[in-house]
């Protein structure tokens, strides 16, 4: 029961019980005044007392009409604070997630009368990262400085905060062109910074927008579609705003599908490691590449190719990373003596939790770093900020081996082995299917070994599908061997049956 109820409650007894009282006197008094005749003194004391009675109860009455009015007011304050704290963010001051969607109800009017609106969903870039980079107050101040800047930017609009770093604007009528301009000058503003321990950290943000009733006219879809242009902004590398277009609808529905089906894989331990073989040069297995898999319950096996995009363009990567490691640790004891090769998301990279996290599953699972090599693409390789490159060289410092995978394929030329931390390096298959006939190749691939002995560097030939591409390689000097030739991805369980042959353990751990 609320306090103005309970109030009114209580104060109108107390009033029903003085009136009473006064009624009583004013009877009394009328009684003594009828007596007055027979009962002389008595009864003039009566009557006096009686006019006392009343007279107190009168002034007894006005009083509690004050006190239960102050007590009403001061309980109507006390609820419209109350109700308000119930629908505004204590944090920011922006509409809470049921409040909001109560407005964009009210606002998107019927099927009959659609009003012009437009839905905005804002999401602050990399929030995680300023929380565990600067600490929760920092995070919390960039939330609600986000709030203050989309009031300057949006000041007729509705601003609702939907959790945790996730804002809606309401913005009525219908110029988009004004919307757009509106929401780029709120991401310059964020852009400016905020001020930390002296110095302005810059903010970033995604922005996605929906228009009632041109894209939808339902309080319930707008908002989808909206949440399809701020996955769309993010994918685009964030700081951005974006548009909903139906074209969006399929392919977006999809990823959004793929990305669900995909958290609940990992949730639900869903996914396989297959393991392919890496040969020396007397095919010999020295090492295994530990390759993902999805066996969709529906759909079957799901390529990588399909699946890992979608996963880089959200937190999934990290999820999916860190259930291959940990993964690939728990299969370790299979392969005595010989490393477990994992690919490494350049999204992976971007984040220092990623070096924590493989360091944490070191630890629950009792494996050493160094019996895992990591690969990481010559693109990433190529891009990498020096904040990346630390953190390649911290994955070393703990025990891991790198190698650049897919080499030839982008622009990393024969400098970068000298300055990457790498231990190995592995030639992209277009050189290897070609050094029978193209000349460059078999230039690139014996120059390319000639540098790696040099630097003390392992070089593996990928995809090996013939018996001449393996001699071809081996002769260009190239020193370890993958491919179908060699062995397919298997199941740990059909990888165990097959007839690899391992070395010696003292002898097998390669870089």
């Amino acid at each position: 029961m609320s306090i103005l109820s309970t109030v009114r409650r209580n104060g109108g007894r107390v009033y029903v019980g003085v009136q009473a009282l006064l009624v009583s006197g004013t009877t009394m008094a009328a009684a003594a005044y009828f007596m007055a005749a027979r009962e002389s003194t008595m009864t003039n004391w009566l009557l006096f007392a009686c006019l006392v009675l009343s007279a107190a109860g009168l002034s007894l009455l006005e009083y509690l009409k004050r006190t239960v009015s102050d007590q009403l007011k001061d309980a109507v304050r006390i609820e419209t604070e109350r109700h308000k704290l119930s629908e505004t963010d204590l944090l920011t001051g922006a509409l809470t997630r049921g409040r909001f969607l109560d407005e964009l109800n009210a606002s998107i009017g019927t099927l009959s009368k659609p009003r012009r609106i437009m839905l905005l969903l804002v999401d602050l870039d990399h929030f995680k990262q300023l929380n565990d980079g600067f600490g929760h107050k920092f995070g919390d101040e960039a939330l609600a400085h986000l709030v203050a800047c989309a009031r300057q930017c949006f000041p007729d609009s509705t601003i609702g905060r939907l959790g945790g770093d996730e804002f809606a604007i309401l913005m009525y009528g219908n110029d988009l062109s004004r919307c757009r301009s509106r929401a780029q000058k709120l991401l310059t503003m964020l852009q400016n910074g905020r001020a930390c321990e002296g110095h302005q950290v810059p903010l970033g943000a995604s922005i996605g927008i929906a228009v009632a009733p041109q894209h939808a006219s339902s309080h319930k879809e707008l908002p989808l579609l909206a949440d399809l242009a701020l996955y769309e902004s993010k994918g685009a590398g964030r700081g951005c705003v974006t548009v909903f277009d139906p074209e969006m609808l399929s392919e977006k529905r999809q990823r959004r599908f793929l990305e669900r089906e995909l958290r609940a894989a990992v949730f639900l331990n869903e996914l396989e490691l297959h393991y392919q073989a890496v040969t020396d040069t007397d095919r010999n297995c020295v090492a295994v590449e530990g390759l993902l898999r999805w066996r969709h319950p529906v759909r079957g096996m799901i390529s990588p190719a399909e699946f890992i995009p979608v996963a880089e363009r959200s937190s999934l990567i990290d999820m999916v990373g860190e259930w291959v490691f940990r993964r690939a640790c728990l299969d370790l004891h299979n392969f005595p003596g010989i490393r477990i090769s994992i690919n490494v998301s350049g999204e992976q990279l971007k984040r220092d939790s990623f070096v924590n996290v493989f360091e944490n599953v070191l630890l629950e699972t009792g494996a050493n770093a160094n019996r895992f090599i990591l690969e990481i693409t010559e693109t990433v390789a190529t891009a990498a900020t020096p904040e990346i490159i630390a953190r390649i060289e911290r994955l070393r410092a703990m025990g891991f081996h790198i190698a650049l995978d897919d080499f030839g394929t982008g622009h990393c030329g024969f400098n970068y082995i000298k300055t990457l931390p790498i231990d190995a390096i592995k030639i992209d298959r277009s050189y290897i299917r070609n050094l029978g006939s193209d000349r460059i190749a078999q230039v690139f691939v014996s120059a390319l070994t000639q540098i790696a002995r040099i630097q003390g560097l392992v070089i593996v030939a990928e995809g090996i599908e013939t018996e001449e591409e393996f001699a071809l390689a081996r002769a260009a000097g190239c020193n370890r061997f993958q491919g179908y030739l060699l062995g397919r991805p298997q199941p740990l369980a059909s990888f165990r049956q097959s007839s690899h042959r391992l070395p010696r353990p003292e002898l097998a751990l390669i870089a």
